[in-house]
């Protein structure tokens, strides 16, 4: 194991729904998560109109899980608008997804011709290289 790689313990908690009271307000708490999944479900909930509030905490680094707190406008559920911001995080992705894999043949050829410039670039140096040396010699 290199110095970089961390072993991660897996989480109890695959799901878990915290609070009591009023449906349109809980606490998600979602294990083998992190910043990554929290930061962008908070963001698309609260560009949600039927969300009052979404904000999302990792309690501690060593612990695999995000809460996403959600405070939806009433007659919103909060499970039904984190249903809904899954949805259209879900439908993001796809759509990014799909965006990448569109343009990876032109990156892939882009790689190739640019990895040949520099091949090129590198003979043309070893060459000139070599008849630095080669005159050298000579006056030598």
């Amino acid at each position: 194991m290199s110095v970089n790689e961390v072993k991660v313990k897996r989480s109890p908690v695959t799901l878990q729904i915290k609070g009591t009271g009023s449906a349109s307000s809980r606490t998600f708490a979602i294990g083998n998560e992190d910043h990554t999944l929290g930061n962008a479900l908070r963001h698309v909930l609260i560009q949600n109109a039927k969300v009052g509030f979404s904000g999302y905490s990792v309690p501690h680094p060593s612990d695999p899980v995000v809460q996403i707190r959600v405070q939806a406008n009433p007659p919103t559920t909060a499970i039904a608008a984190l249903r809904e911001g899954c949805e259209t995080l879900s439908k993001q992705c796809d759509i990014v997804l799909e965006k990448l894999e569109e343009k990876l043949p032109y990156v892939k050829q882009d790689k190739i011709e640019i990895e040949e410039k520099i091949e090129q670039m590198n003979q043309e140096d070893d060459d000139e290289d070599e008849m630095i040396d080669e005159d050298d010699a000579m006056e030598e």
